[in-house]
């Protein structure tokens, strides 16, 4: 998981709401918006998904709350509060991870949101692609599966081979698009691993 620094909520969204002021993601009225909601949230994380950081688009992730716009503990209030949504992937090579794997479950105390600007520094990524840490985050997104693993594991092994300076030219976070698991090369190189 990487920080999303959120930015302002869209022209669009903050007039619609205004226009709508009962509506919720649910709603009829809303229901054109989410594609454009989407690509703003893509755009936003620079095509990673919010959990993982695997590589994501228009077809392979949907718009996410973080919390759920259905919770097992109440009602929700947050289904079009910007601040509340991010770009998830389906679950990483079809596994059942991230928001797809975390559903309706949340507990806000606990979850390590990608919005919070210290979320980096609950996570340890180790050479086999395991991550530790914050083990409930991990344990509700799924974090460890086999697939996501083995692609961190990739990663690392990728970044091994090459010198500090080729490393940053390679994973730039100026880029408009980040490579996948730009996690993992954030926290070797915040470590001097690299």
């Amino acid at each position: 998981m990487i920080y999303i620094n959120k930015q302002d909520e869209p022209q669009w969204l903050r007039e619609f709401k205004r226009k709508n002021p009962k509506a919720d993601y649910d709603s009829a009225d809303f229901a054109g918006h989410k594609t454009e909601l989407k690509r703003e949230l893509i755009r936003e994380q620079k095509y990673l998904c919010a959990y993982c950081c695997c590589k994501i688009d228009m077809e392979k992730s949907h718009n996410e709350h973080i919390e759920p716009r259905h919770p097992k503990n109440g009602v929700s209030n947050r289904s079009l509060d910007y601040h509340n949504l991010v770009a998830s992937c389906y679950g990483f090579q079809g596994g059942k991870t991230c928001g797809s794997k975390k559903g309706n479950e949340y507990d806000e105390k606990q979850f390590a949101s990608p919005l919070d600007m210290e979320c980096e520094e609950r996570f340890r990524y180790f050479p086999n692609g395991t991550i530790e840490g914050d083990t409930y985050t991990i344990e509700l997104l799924n974090l460890n599966s086999y697939r996501l693993k083995k692609a961190r594991e990739a990663v690392y092994e990728t970044i091994m081979q090459l010198d500090e300076e080729t490393i940053r030219i390679i994973y730039d976070e100026s880029n408009e698009q980040l490579v996948p698991f730009m996690n993992v090369v954030k926290w070797y190189l915040k470590h001097g691993i690299c």
